[in-house]
């Protein structure tokens, strides 16, 4: 398929590595790619949508760079570029003191705008944080469905949600002092405020690409399951090639267990020198 080829191209300025990175790049494709944008079409729009070239690249590594001293050994670290709405997974080995792209897919994050439809007691409306987070702990969801017998807001039984603990962010306030709800969104004000943060999968009708959360990553299933079968978060949860917690469920086909991970990179844009928006949480008080 002419597609897998330009996705192969376009990863192939990345260089060598002691591991067999084009297989793990082929596994990224056809187990979360694939599975997802089933004809050519679908495809060919999310080439044009989103593709990681080498000049895209080179500024995703200076961001990851900034943290490679907390990168003792070789791992898979995930890349969220919340301008983009993408996930990257990247392999970074230390032998060659380089990081590689496995693969991207999209995602949806915080929306701050829909805090104007929370109502008394409703979960709010974050913006999802940018920082370097390690995993603090995480559980399998139970597959509950909403209401509309459609959506799954941690997806299917059995899919992993990956907590990185309460971290601070902002929202909007649009409550008064009585707990009315303030009318007139001029009158909405920035807050700091603590947000259980995720990175989880989110299954209903729709597409990802799109800032829609409460401040949690949304990801596929498809994702979900790769980053659960190739410990990408599970470093902590590994010793040597066993599952150590009692409790928690461990990967139904586990593999790479020398590259398992504990670290998320979320930046606003990759972007270095990019332009803030019009508020940031560094301009609260």
């Amino acid at each position: 398929m002419k597609i897998i080829f330009i996705f192969i191209l376009a990863l192939s300025y990345l260089g060598a590595s002691e591991f067999d990175v084009k297989k793990i790049q082929d596994e990224f494709f056809s187990q979360v790619i694939l599975k997802s944008f089933d004809t050519r079409e679908k495809l060919v729009a999310r080439e044009k949508k989103f593709s990681i070239d080498a000049l895209y690249w080179q500024k995703v590594k200076k961001h990851l760079k900034k943290y490679k001293s907390k990168f003792k050994k070789s791992q898979f670290i995930s890349f969220v570029d919340l301008s983009n709405q993408v996930f990257i997974l990247v392999l970074y080995d230390t032998s060659a003191n380089n990081f590689f792209a496995i693969g991207f897919d999209f995602i949806s994050s915080g929306d701050m705008s829909r805090e104007v439809e929370v109502k008394s007691r409703e979960d709010h409306y974050f913006k999802t944080p940018s920082g370097l987070f390690s995993i603090k702990s995480g559980w399998r969801s139970k597959g509950e469905m909403l209401d509309d017998n459609l959506t799954l807001p941690y997806g299917k039984k059995g899919s992993f949600v990956f907590y990185f603990g309460e971290q601070s962010s902002i929202r909007y306030n649009t409550f008064d002092i009585n707990g009315t709800k303030i009318k007139d969104k001029k009158k909405h004000k920035l807050i700091r405020d603590k947000l259980k943060f995720a990175i989880h999968t989110h299954k209903s009708s729709l597409e990802f690409g799109v800032p829609r959360s409460h401040g949690c990553i949304r990801m596929s299933e498809e994702l979900n399951i790769f980053l659960d079968n190739n410990l990408v978060f599970f470093k902590h949860l590994y010793k040597d090639k066993k599952w150590t917690h009692p409790y928690k469920k461990p990967p139904k086909h586990p593999r790479n267990y020398f590259l398992a991970g504990e670290y998320m990179l979320v930046v606003d844009s990759v972007n270095i020198n990019g332009k803030k928006t019009s508020k940031h949480m560094d301009e609260l008080p």
